[in-house]
């Protein structure tokens, strides 16, 4: 019997998962289903099929940028981004999951735009996956921070992938969620250009105030985790991180899903 993916490590939400599942899996096998996006076979409530799902079950790529986890293609160990124009001074490491090419971003497309919310448990699982990997190699629990979404969108559509995300984590595995930053800027990033980006997103998120961090987090970590679906220039994820440090961590990483060759 093939190993799930999924493995709860809290028995009741894990029993409230599943029972889930099976409606949603029953209504969508009613409803016709899904479509594999990486093969086109049927599925049931999710669009990937049990031969393509273990597909994105990554730990990460075998030879990755040391700055921002990009493929490497050569034997040197930093990308050509990292060389040319340096985005990542504050982050001790960055680790994407996946390429941004192909059935993998109209996968990410139909989570994020399309609504396909059966999706979250399941990256999820391969965040958690790669962040149980740098605990053991760290050593210490790696409490995970949110990159916070832009103000109203919860709002407008209802749900944000990086809360539901860091909502799984910490219903499913314990994981320690600590929302201690937010984002002022309401223009979507997918509007801006590379420059735009990098010139913008700098001054879009800060620190919430110390009233409001004082109950999420009475100890600041020595370690934290940034949570984000997809790196592109590495603007975000800098910003973010030049927050932390300034709250006392000594080291932050970041863990995408997703990144943007």
């Amino acid at each position: 019997m093939k190993e799930r993916i999924i493995r709860f490590n809290n028995r009741a939400f894990a029993v409230q998962f599943w029972i889930m599942t099976f409606v949603q899996n029953l209504v969508s096998f009613f409803m016709g289903g899904e479509k594999c996006l990486c093969c086109s076979k049927r599925t049931l409530r999710i669009p990937l099929c049990r031969s393509c799902l273990p597909k994105i079950n990554v730990p990460g790529f075998v030879h990755a940028c040391s700055k921002c986890g990009r493929e490497l293609i050569s034997e040197i160990d930093v990308c050509s981004y990292c060389r040319e124009e340096p985005a990542l001074e504050s982050i001790d490491g960055a680790f994407s999951l996946n390429g941004y090419q192909l059935w993998k971003k109209s996968l990410l497309f139909a989570w994020k735009m399309a609504d396909k919310r059966t999706l979250s448990p399941y990256f999820a699982s391969i965040f958690y996956k790669k962040l149980k990997s740098l605990e053991e190699s760290m050593g210490l629990p790696l409490p995970v921070v949110p990159v916070p979404p832009r103000p109203g969108k919860i709002r407008e559509r209802g749900w944000d992938q990086i809360d539901e995300l860091c909502y799984y984590l910490r219903k499913g595995w314990g994981v320690q969620i600590l929302p201690v930053l937010e984002r002022l800027s309401h223009v979507q990033q997918k509007k801006l250009d590379r420059l735009q980006r990098i010139e913008g997103i700098s001054s879009s998120y800060r620190l919430k105030n110390w009233r409001k961090i004082k109950k999420i987090l009475p100890v600041v970590p020595e370690a934290l985790v940034l949570a984000d679906d997809v790196l592109t220039t590495g603007s975000t994820i800098e910003a973010c991180a030049r927050e932390l440090k300034k709250l006392g961590a000594k080291k932050v990483f970041s863990i995408t899903l997703f990144v943007v060759d």
